[in-house]
């Protein structure tokens, strides 16, 4: 009875340590656009049919906080263009990706979400503080929830390498 009891207590502890993980996850990565709408649910369904492959799993740090390091593990892939709004072009992981901290004392925690890759329109580069983010999916299909900035080196110096798409094809 005693085994059962500490059992199920520690099971509780998991999934609450899980849960609080992915709160912190979520609410330290900064706001990606400066209006800060988050969900955004203006997301509409594509217009055109584009394609992002990415070659090898890319991890990225994020945050500045020096007692703990956050990262985002972006999988391998065919990415679906599943919408679009005035700003980004969402792009759907073929897997769930994952949101991991390190924290000083040597644990980490993770959670896995579906979601993928908003790349901002190219005209809208210079206009937006960060080109390209993570996102996880909002209360419905039309809502996306920003996540994580992705270093401004994802959007110039990693493609061709490390990804592909023809989002910005004919695009000056």
């Amino acid at each position: 009875m005693r085994g059962r009891l500490l059992s199920r207590v520690r099971r509780f502890a998991l999934v609450l340590s899980l849960m609080l993980a992915a709160c912190a996850l979520f609410s330290a990565c900064k706001t990606t656009d400066s209006a800060g709408t988050i969900p955004r649910s203006n997301v509409r369904a594509p217009r055109a049919a584009y394609r992002l492959d990415v070659f090898h799993p890319m991890l990225f740090a994020v945050g500045e906080n020096p007692l703990e390091q956050k990262t985002v593990n972006i999988p391998v892939g065919e990415y679906v263009f599943e919408g679009e709004d005035d700003i980004f072009l969402y792009f759907r992981s073929p897997e769930e990706m994952e949101y991991r901290v390190y924290h000083k004392e040597g644990y980490a925690e993770g959670v896995f979400q579906m979601g993928g890759l908003a790349l901002a329109r190219k005209e809208q580069w210079d206009k937006v503080e960060y080109p390209a983010c993570t996102y996880i999916d909002g209360e419905d299909q039309h809502q996306k929830r920003l996540t994580c900035p992705l270093e401004p080196s994802f959007l110039i110096e990693k493609r061709g390498t490390d990804w592909e798409s023809d989002f910005d094809k004919g695009a000056e």
